[in-house]
């Protein structure tokens, strides 16, 4: 009788546990290629001070390039994202940050960290992919429309276009 009763009880709560997860870490990833020398590219993306990418981005506030930096960067419609530099590494070509600061309409996420790999693909001929990995915008159970993990992962993907669109524009002009 015993055991069928703590059978029972541990098959309850495995069953209950599987069920009352919270959300699961999305991942967008994206690749652009550009008709630029990878130095030019790796000077644009490295600066941390200065992002002008984002076509919607109307302005964006940092006080260094160092790793711990923070920058803030405000969009077009109001919206602001407050971002940390995390690393940068010339050798590899690569630089992430995290977002510690978002407002939910222009990025519904949580624990939003992004890697930026800048590639040399022939003399004047780069390719850029941008990783991001993030949370839903709720982290409970049952989140509204706008926080679920469709609308999140579809506000990073258009986020992340939108950078590497503008990166293109800049590095391929001049």
């Amino acid at each position: 009788m015993f055991k069928s009763l703590l059978t029972i009880f541990v098959f309850m709560f495995v069953f209950d546990i599987a069920l009352s997860h919270g959300p699961s870490r999305q991942k967008v990833s994206l690749t652009i290629d550009i008709n630029a020398p990878a130095e030019k590219v790796w000077q644009i993306i490295s600066n941390f001070q200065e992002f002008k990418w984002n076509a919607g981005v109307k302005e964006s506030k940092t006080n260094s390039n160092e790793v711990g930096s923070e920058r803030v960067i405000n969009f077009k419609d109001g919206g602001t994202i407050k971002q940390k530099l995390e690393k940068v590494n010339p050798e590899k070509m690569m630089v992430s940050w995290r977002v510690i600061e978002t407002d939910n309409k222009v990025l519904p996420v949580n624990s939003y960290a992004s890697k930026l790999f800048v590639k040399a693909d022939g003399d004047n001929k780069t390719s850029v992919t941008y990783k991001s990995g993030f949370y839903r915008g709720f982290m409970g159970n049952d989140p509204p429309p706008e926080l679920n993990d469709e609308n999140s992962k579809k506000k990073v993907q258009e986020f992340i276009e939108g950078n590497l669109k503008g990166l293109k524009k800049i590095a391929e002009s001049n």
